[in-house]
C-alpha cells in the first residue's frame, strides 16, 4: 500500500528553507497531486490477474470451439 503524502509537512519544510508560504503550498500541491495521478495510473495486482484471467478463459473457448469444429463427432 502507499504511503500518504503529507503536504502540510512538506509545505513546512520548503518554508523553513526559504520559501513563501504562498509558493510552499502551491509546490507541496503540485507534489501530491503529481503523486496521486502516477498512482491512479499504475495497474493493481488484483487488475493484472483479473485481465490474465479473462485471457485464460477467452484461449480455452476458442481452443474448445476450433476442436468441436474440427475434430469429427463420434457416431454410435
Amino acid at each position: 500500500m502507499a504511503e500518504a503524502f503529507d503536504t502540510l509537512k512538506v509545505a513546512d519544510s520548503l518554508e523553513e528553507a526559504g520559501l513563501d508560504r504562498d509558493k510552499a503550498r502551491a509546490i507541496a500541491d503540485g507534489i501530491r497531486q503529481a503523486l496521486e495521478s502516477r498512482n491512479d495510473a499504475a495497474a493493481s495486482r488484483e487488475y493484472v490477474l483479473k485481465v490474465a484471467l479473462g485471457i485464460v478463459t477467452a484461449n480455452a473457448a476458442i481452443t474448445f470451439g476450433l476442436l468441436k469444429l474440427l475434430l469429427p463427432e463420434a457416431s454410435p
